[in-house]
């Protein structure tokens, strides 16, 4: 019998993938994405979002730097 699949939502994906790649890395990603959210204009509802998406995409980041960093000492 196959185990079962796990399913897993967006945000621990990016946060597992993230964790894998280099710290310094995830810290360039960290201030590219804010700096590339914070000049998305259009609809209000897609300001919205790059709003949420500049605060949420960092924090990912960062957080995935120093699990990073915790893995390779």
């Amino acid at each position: 019998m196959r185990p079962r699949q796990q399913y897993t939502s967006l945000p621990e994906d990016v946060f597992e993938l993230v964790s894998r790649l280099p710290w310094w890395v995830s810290i360039l990603c960290a201030i590219g994405s804010y700096f590339a959210l914070r000049e998305v204009n259009g609809p209000p509802a897609l300001r919205t979002a790059a709003t949420f998406g500049r605060i949420i995409l960092p924090l990912l980041f960062f957080a995935g730097a120093g699990i990073s960093l915790i893995r390779r000492r």
